[in-house]
């Protein structure tokens, strides 16, 4: 199982892998053809606030799924220093894969 910190894991357990270290995902996102869909139809948007928001949402579990299928394949025990930055069309998260001291 892969284990998870937002900030540095303990020295004591986990080593970094230096090769992996500050690896960026970075994937764009766009709501332009939702806003178009809703200048024809109107009268869809009502009760739907926040698209913008859950793009992003949408956009973020995309990439850390990427994360984790990259964690796997190259067999790290822990994934640390997460950085996420959202800029106006595009989503990065930066992270350090680490191994078991050993």
């Amino acid at each position: 199982m892969i284990e998870i910190y937002k900030n540095k894991p303990p020295k004591n357990i986990y080593v970094p892998m230096k090769s992996y270290q500050n690896i960026e995902f970075k994937q764009k996102y766009s709501i332009k053809l939702l806003e178009k869909f809703f200048k024809e139809f109107p009268e869809e948007k009502r009760g739907r606030k926040k698209f913008k928001q859950k793009e992003i949402q949408n956009v973020r579990h995309l990439l850390y799924e990427r994360v984790f299928h990259k964690a796997t394949k190259i067999n790290a025990s822990c994934i640390g220093l997460i950085r996420e930055k959202v800029d106006k069309e595009l989503v990065i998260i930066k992270v350090s894969f680490f191994k078991i001291n050993g």
